[in-house]
């Protein structure tokens, strides 16, 4: 096979993160080209992406290559197995050889025989997914909250992150009935990979795959129902608005100056934030002003690092804050679309 250098490496680096760094299966610590694709499997996950110039092609780059083709000079470079699944890799005046295994034994998840499908441009399914998947749990103990629920009902698509301390939720219109619960994992890869046009999903009850003119991703599902969302967007008493870089760069300004991990307390009062932070080593306050005055007086504390995530999940200029009470969540939501996330208080001094 003779291939671009420039072309092997973009795609081998798009998709090798989804090579496992420990299995029982030493085959897919390995990318394996076949057929016009080249394809990354950790058995939860596998991505292809395609890739001229390798059809009719079938052997595996094992994990010590991607190194080399990395920083292999600019050009045409020659990669042939050989006897005994020898790979070698020529660029110019370089060959390096490789023991690997046979194609063979390369398990591909395969796509969805049976289910249904859907079709979304990719630039809302990305720009969803990032704005939510910030509260996603990064931990395994509930499988349910280390997946992001993709929901169609009432003529919504429904995207929603939930880690039992924030909670984000995004929708555009879309005329369906179905639920997914996309693995962490996926959901990041997708993020990563740079897809455009328009995605393709088909899905069933064990798993999804998403396509695109350059990738396919497969995925399993994780089992169960997710939490009812809906009803956890109550009608808060107390609201007011404020500008997002404001408060976001005071937020920063405030967690920079301490070490610990300490709260920050909100005092609120007809049009004021007064943001403070209070440890052993700093004693920090900063005022900021709201656009709308507050009907009654409120002090609550928030752990200071899930605002500030919070608050970079948006983008618009200004933002929309709720509460109900000192120990009730505080709601934000986006002045230009229905985004909204939920953040638990917690305990101050």
């Amino acid at each position: 096979m003779k291939i671009q250098k420039t072309e092997l490496a973009t795609k081998l680096n798009k998709i090798k993160g989804v090579v496992p760094k420990k299995t029982a299966m030493p085959v897919l610590q390995g990318i394996l080209v076949t057929d016009g694709y080249l394809i990354a499997n950790n058995i939860e996950m596998t991505v292809k992406a395609k890739i001229e110039g390798t059809e009719r092609q079938s052997f595996i780059i094992p994990e010590r290559a991607f190194d080399l083709i990395n920083n292999l000079p600019d050009g045409e470079i020659e990669i042939f197995v050989t006897a005994n699944n020898t790979i070698t890799i020529k660029a110019d005046k370089i060959k390096n050889k490789y023991q690997t295994m046979a194609p063979e034994q390369f398990p591909v998840l395969e796509a969805q025989e049976e289910g249904c499908e859907l079709t979304i441009k990719a630039d809302t399914l990305l720009k969803s997914m990032k704005r939510v998947s910030f509260a996603v749990s990064a931990q395994g103990n509930n499988a349910v909250m280390s997946a992001m629920c993709l929901q169609a009902s009432g003529g919504k698509l429904n995207f929603v992150g939930l880690d039992g301390h924030v909670l984000a939720w995004d929708k555009v219109d879309y005329d369906g009935e179905f639920e997914l619960l996309i693995p962490k994992n996926t959901v990041d890869k997708l993020k990563s990979l740079g897809i455009s046009g328009e995605v393709q999903i088909k899905h069933n009850k064990m798993g999804a795959v998403f396509v695109t003119e350059e990738f396919e991703v497969y995925t399993r599902l994780v089992a169960g129902a997710y939490f009812k969302y809906q009803t956890m967007f109550r009608e808060s008493s107390l609201h007011t608005s404020i500008f997002r870089a404001d408060l976001l760069d005071a937020m920063i300004r405030a967690k920079m100056c301490t070490e610990e991990k300490c709260p920050v307390k909100f005092e609120l009062e007809g049009k004021f934030l007064n943001l403070s932070i209070k440890d052993k080593t700093t004693d920090y306050h900063e005022t900021i002003e709201l656009q709308e005055d507050m009907a009654q007086a409120l002090v609550i504390g928030f752990d200071a690092r899930l605002v500030l995530e919070t608050l970079k999940a948006f983008d618009c200029d200004y933002v929309g804050i709720s509460f109900s009470g000192p120990k009730m969540p505080m709601i934000v939501e986006a002045e230009d679309s229905d985004f909204k996330t939920i953040v638990l208080p917690v305990a101050i001094k």
